[in-house]
C-alpha cells in the first residue's frame, strides 16, 4: 500500500529528479500615456468656457417696439456715438401682431441706457443732395441708434421711434431748436437745410402733422454759431420754387434760391435790419409760400463766429 500524503517524507526523494520549484508572474510597471491628457484637457477647457459664460457680468435685457423691423435681425447692433452698446437678441412680431418686439442685452458699461425717455431708432440709409445718413446701412446690416436720456427711472421697454429724433448729434445739443409751421410739406423732408442768405445755417430734424391736423410741423435745429440771426421777427419761407420773369426787353429770366432748393426744397429765413428780440428753444414760426421783395432786401450786420464752417450742423 503506498504512502499516504500525511506519511511523506522528503528524505525518501530521488536525489538525481529535478527539483519541482513553484512558477511565479513577473509583473511589469506600465508606462504612462501622454495621450490621455488631450480629452482630459478639452473637458476642463470646455469646463471653463462654461463657467466662464455663466458666471460673465451681464448687461440689462430690453424690448424696443417697432411698427416695422425694417431689416433688423438678431445679433444686430445698438449703437451710440458710433460704438456698439448692445445687441439685438430676437425680433418677434408682437401678441396683437401690429407691431415688432425686438429684445436686446446692453453692455455693462451702457447700463445706464436702460431709463425713461432713452430714445431708440433704425438707421436706415437716407442719400441725398443735402443729407448723406445712414450710408454704412446701404451695403452692411443695419443697426439701432439710441439716444440717452438725460436722467429718468430705470426702465426695460421702451416704443421705437419711426425716424431719427430732432436732437441726435452732438452738435445739436446746443442748436437752437424751432417749430416751423406750414400749410404743406412743399417737398420738405427730415434733413432739409435751413438757409440764411442761400448758406445752411441749420437742418430740418422732423415733419409731422400738428395735433388738430390744420397744419404741417418742422422740427429745425440751427447751428449754435448762427442762432443769433433768429430774432423775433424774423420771417421763414419755402425756398423750393422755381420764379419765371419774361419781359419785353430783359427776355426770359429763371431764379431759384439754390441748387439745394432746385432739388431737394430747402426752408429760409431773413432777418429785417431792425432786429427783433433773440429767441429761445421752442420758439415758432409760420413758413410762407414764398418770400416777400422786403424781406430779401433786408440786411442786417449780426456778428457771427461759426465754429465749423457754414452748417456746421450735419444733416
Amino acid at each position: 500500500m503506498s504512502d499516504s500524503p500525511d506519511n511523506f517524507d522528503p528524505d525518501t526523494l530521488d536525489a538525481g529528479a529535478p527539483s519541482a520549484a513553484p512558477p511565479f508572474a513577473r509583473v511589469r510597471p506600465r508606462r504612462f500615456s501622454f495621450v490621455w491628457l488631450v480629452p482630459v484637457l478639452a473637458l476642463l477647457g470646455i469646463g471653463w468656457f462654461a463657467w466662464r459664460e455663466a458666471t460673465r457680468e451681464r448687461g440689462p435685457m430690453i424690448s424696443i417696439a417697432f411698427s416695422s423691423a425694417d431689416g433688423i435681425k438678431p445679433g444686430a447692433e445698438i449703437r451710440h456715438r458710433g460704438v456698439t452698446v448692445g445687441v439685438v437678441r430676437t425680433v418677434a412680431l408682437a401678441g396683437a401682431m401690429d407691431s415688432v418686439e425686438i429684445t436686446a442685452e446692453l453692455a455693462p458699461s451702457a447700463a445706464g441706457l436702460a431709463a425713461e425717455g432713452t430714445r431708440f431708432w433704425i438707421v436706415r440709409p437716407e442719400v441725398s443732395l443735402s443729407r448723406v445718413a445712414g450710408l454704412e446701412t446701404l451695403l452692411g446690416p443695419r443697426y439701432i441708434g439710441v439716444l440717452p436720456s438725460a436722467a429718468g427711472e430705470p426702465a426695460n421697454s421702451f416704443v421705437g421711434l419711426a425716424s431719427p429724433p430732432l436732437i441726435d448729434r452732438a452738435e445739436d445739443l446746443d442748436a437752437l431748436t424751432l417749430v416751423l409751421r406750414s400749410p404743406r410739406a412743399s417737398g420738405i423732408a427730415p434733413g432739409t437745410p435751413v438757409l440764411f442768405r442761400d448758406l445752411p445755417v441749420g437742418v430740418v430734424r422732423t415733419v409731422r402733422l400738428a395735433d388738430d391736423a390744420s397744419e404741417v410741423e418742422f422740427g429745425a435745429a440751427i447751428d449754435p454759431a448762427f442762432a443769433i440771426l433768429v430774432r423775433d421777427n424774423s420771417r421763414f419761407w419755402v425756398a423750393s420754387g422755381v420764379g419765371v420773369d419774361w419781359g419785353l426787353f430783359s427776355g426770359l429770366t429763371v431764379r431759384a434760391d439754390s441748387l439745394d432748393a432746385l432739388i431737394d426744397g430747402a426752408i429760409a429765413f431773413s432777418t429785417p435790419t431792425r432786429l427783433g428780440d433773440r429767441v429761445g428753444n421752442g420758439a415758432s414760426f409760420d413758413v410762407a409760400p414764398e418770400p416777400e421783395s422786403k424781406w430779401l432786401e433786408w440786411a442786417p450786420e449780426i456778428p457771427v463766429r461759426p465754429s465749423g464752417g457754414a452748417g456746421a450742423i450735419r444733416p
